[in-house]
């Protein structure tokens, strides 16, 4: 049995009331589970278990209503129109802030087009609407690890999904030698100013320095640049950026949300 310190927080009604006895009673099975899923991709057993037991480990038991009501899937049970959503996300503030974000930073932007042709409007709108352009009250209220491991404890369609992540979010800790509670950020399971999942943080979060040991999820030059190796590893460069086809696809790629992509595009046009 793995003993688990669970601190049950009450922030925005988030969690309901269960003391850390029932969640062991309940749950030893699952843990005990996910632990050897873990250890069979090579994931040191005392990895979990020691991130189980941090003091500020928080078990999220109301994570299916967060899914329940993102806008995206409202949007997709025809509950609100494009209009709806982009108002839900504040678009038009959004366009008006982003002008602002490429004045400040429109020498490290022209840098970032550079590398592959990829108009730096497009970078700039994905951030805006994933963190409002690094806005530091969007980094999120969320422990990473631990949305995923209550994902895998309480959402069955979403097991391989946590199992995959969680993996990946050991290997890119390591990679980046930082503490797992320094990944915070949605419920869903992405962090920093990009909102990668751990399996994108692996695959396309780099240093804008070159140097992998600097990579920093809250830097705006690494989440620049990684947004942009997002986009050119789905197809998009200075050959097909002026294809409406292969922009749709590759912001679908990164949010799989018509109504997101729709949001993005809208912005990318208002800053062109």
């Amino acid at each position: 049995m793995i003993y688990i310190l669970i601190i049950l927080v009450t922030m925005s009604s988030m969690l309901s009331a269960q003391t850390p006895e029932e969640i062991l009673t309940k749950y030893d099975a699952e843990i005990a589970e996910l632990s050897s899923r873990l250890s069979e991709r090579g994931i040191p057993v005392e990895w979990l278990k020691d991130n189980l037991n941090r003091e500020d480990f928080n078990y999220y038991s109301n994570i299916d209503r967060f899914f329940t009501n993102m806008a995206e899937h409202r949007y997709s049970r025809g509950e609100i129109d494009i209009e709806d959503y982009k108002r839900h996300f504040g678009v038009e503030r959004k366009v008006s802030r982003g002008k602002k974000f490429i004045n400040e930073h429109y020498s490290l932007l022209q840098e970032v087009e550079q590398r592959n042709g990829i108009h730096y409007e497009l970078i700039v709108a994905i951030l805006g609407m994933e963190t409002n352009f690094a806005e530091e009250r969007q980094r999120g209220n969320f422990y990473i690890f631990d949305t995923l491991v209550s994902q895998y404890l309480l959402l069955p369609n979403r097991r391989r999904f946590a199992v995959n992540e969680l993996a990946a979010l050991y290997t890119f800790s390591q990679k980046t030698n930082k503490e797992v509670d320094y990944f915070i950020g949605s419920f869903a399971g992405a962090s920093g100013w990009a909102q990668f999942i751990p399996t994108s943080l692996v695959a396309y979060f780099i240093s804008a320095d070159g140097n992998p040991e600097n990579t920093d999820i809250f830097s705006i030059e690494d989440t620049l640049v990684s947004i942009e190796n997002y986009l050119a590893s789905h197809n998009l460069n200075r050959n097909t950026i002026d294809s409406s086809d292969h922009k749709r696809r590759a912001v679908f790629a990164y949010n799989r949300s018509e109504a997101y992509v729709d949001a993005v595009l809208y912005m990318y046009e208002e800053f062109r």
